[in-house]
């Protein structure tokens, strides 16, 4: 019998690796042997509190047990097939297949299993530069990224053992962590698929700050460039000279985005020309100030995958943060791109694990549709959970089509409490507030001036996201697991104390809307009326087109800030306490 802590077993071409009381890594042998690099999924292996663990040898294999589990390996194992890991007492919990490395959604608080598998599939190794052109002397056919070191590796999660808090902390432990995204993303964003100058882009910003209306980001959606597809050279009959467009915006407190429909090039994605073509593009851009870029897949043409199972998504996720961050390695860097998985509003398929480490996503493109809307706010909640993405967001009024006043105002509403609040729509159609006449305006510039009053509300989850990976938008069952009802997507807490269920249906009959919204236990006071309601319960509640849900728990504190027009620096030298005192 040998004894350990923490160490690792190895029994014929399997090592089974404790990595703490509620996690165990299975692998098979490489082509170069066991794994010990860091991965494109796996952030760090160390941390993790260390567990003793012993080694047994008895008939048709060899057992490692920890005081909370037991792995059985095959005697002359050669692959992860027939490893069963075990309770504690012997209770056969799964036996590992290579099916089971297949990427998932992660479990629900309120239906946590025994065991539940990640899988590095496939296994790729960045080299020290990441996703950037390989420097003098390292160039190889696939810029220093090792794709030859492939096998099954499982990490068996024990979720139901350790608790919700617990096993998402030793997922982000080994994936890595969610980034504290700028303050400015949690401002408002502009972005409309249209042909603008530098003169009307300025006039758009202008007119925000007109009308009263916090503004952040503007978004310069394709046709900045030559050809309003591919390629970086800019449109001089649009944007004569990009940097001054820039510092005209920068002056008046907004960032500038621009739109990436990335045509491949080179052989690969790892090929050295198209990782020296994309970050010679990009960067080419950010030294005329431009601050962030949308990687936009969602186009007739994209960047190519590195290795199969390793999609596109991801790959450029990871691609641009890491020229944002190469160029500009004092700021946080800034990305949007497509969730991994969900296709123009459908949740089709689970997020790559590592996703999360390159904010923000967004649906892909909607339609201003009552259905749509429904969507948005279920995928912004459950991605905080299925895959720890707490900026899940939508194109707010729907990409395709002209919302109506009632809807266009719903999607605002929604907006106004959305992880990121951006507003955007295709050529030919518009999103203007003002277009709507100036009650609609009223109403919309009201909720997105409250959003910049909730600024420290906002940033204080979003810290909470970054240190924990509590979710920005809550689902109610992460405090409340053991009510069903509390799993419903259509309604969060954001931040701990003020729960939101936006409007997702118009109005049947005269001037409100009703809708069921299930209030959690204890006192919850609404923040139109001044009721106070008991929970639990289910309750229906009326609203005008200004109003929507939105009920605070008593004894509960929300901290707001004096209005901005824009979110500035994270430093607010008063600060206004709301204490709602049971």
């Amino acid at each position: 019998m040998n004894s350990s802590v923490s160490a690792s077993f190895v029994v014929g071409a399997v090592r089974v690796q404790p990595l703490g009381p509620c996690l165990v890594r299975v692998e098979a042998r490489g082509p170069k042997g066991f794994e010990d690099r860091e991965t494109f999924t796996v952030a760090d292996r160390a941390g993790g509190e260390a567990v003793a663990a012993q080694e047994t040898h008895g008939a048709g294999g060899t057992v490692v047990a920890t005081a909370h589990y037991r792995v059985v390996v095959p005697d002359n194992a050669t692959s992860l097939d027939g490893v069963r890991v075990e309770s504690a007492a012997g209770e056969t919990l799964c036996e590992l297949s290579r099916a089971m490395l297949d990427k998932k959604f992660l479990p629900a608080p309120s239906a946590l299993p025994a065991v539940w598998v990640l899988g590095d599939a496939p296994r790729v190794v960045p080299p020290a530069w990441g996703a950037l052109p390989p420097p003098d002397g390292a160039e190889d056919a696939t810029s220093g990224w090792d794709l030859t070191n492939d096998a099954p590796d499982a990490y068996v999660f024990f979720p139901r053992a350790a608790g919700y808090a617990r096993f998402r902390a030793d997922f982000l432990r080994l994936t890595g962590g969610i980034p504290l995204v700028p303050l400015y993303a949690l401002g408002l964003w502009y972005s409309r698929y249209f042909a603008y100058s530098e003169e009307t882009a300025v006039a758009v910003i202008e007119r925000f700050r007109q009308e009263n209306i916090p503004l952040d980001v503007f978004v310069a959606d394709t046709d900045w460039r030559v050809g309003a597809s591919c390629g970086y050279a800019v449109n001089e009959a649009l944007f004569p000279d990009m940097a001054r467009f820039v510092r005209q915006a920068h002056a008046r407190q907004v960032r500038i985005m621009l739109n990436d429909h990335p045509e491949p090039k080179g052989k690969s994605a790892l090929d050295p020309e198209e990782l020296r073509f994309r970050r010679n593009g990009l960067v080419s851009l950010l030294e005329k100030g431009v601050d962030l870029w949308w990687f936009d897949r969602n186009w007739h043409t994209h960047l190519q995958a590195p290795a199969p199972g390793l999609d596109k998504e991801v790959w450029g996720m990871r691609l641009y943060r890491d020229v944002a961050r190469s160029f500009r390695p004092e700021r946080r860097p800034l990305i949007m791109s497509n969730v991994d998985g969900v296709n123009n509003g459908r949740r089709d398929a689970p997020s790559h694990p590592a996703a999360h480490r390159f904010p923000v996503w967004w649906t892909g493109d909607t339609c201003a549709e009552w259905n749509y809307l429904r969507l948005g706010v279920s995928n912004a909640v459950d991605g905080g959970i299925d895959s720890l993405l707490p900026y899940v967001h939508e194109d707010l009024g729907g990409h395709h089509g002209q919302p109506d006043p009632e809807l266009y105002v719903r999607f605002m509403q929604f907006g106004a409490f959305s992880p990121v609040a951006r507003i955007h729509c295709t050529t030919n159609v518009h999103r203007y507030p003002w277009g709507y006449g100036a009650a609609v305006a009223q109403v919309v510039g009201d909720y997105f001036r409250l959003r910049y009053r909730l600024l420290p509300l906002l940033y204080s989850a979003a810290h909470e996201a970054h240190w924990t990976g509590l979710p920005v938008l809550r689902r109610c069952d992460l405090e409340w697991p053991e009510f069903p009802e509390a799993a419903d997507p259509t309604q969060y807490l954001l931040g701990d104390d003020l729960l939101v269920a936006p409007i997702l249906e118009p109005a049947r009959r005269g001037a409100e809307t009703e809708r069921s919204v299930w209030i959690p236990p204890g006192e919850w006071q609404d923040l139109w009326s001044g009721r106070v309601r008991q929970g639990p319960a289910t309750i229906g509640v009326c609203c005008r087109l200004d109003e929507m849900p939105l009920f605070v728990r008593r004894g509960g504190v929300v901290l707001s800030a004096p209005q901005r027009q824009s979110t500035g620096v994270p430093v607010w030298p008063e600060l206004v306490v709301d204490a709602f005192v049971p």
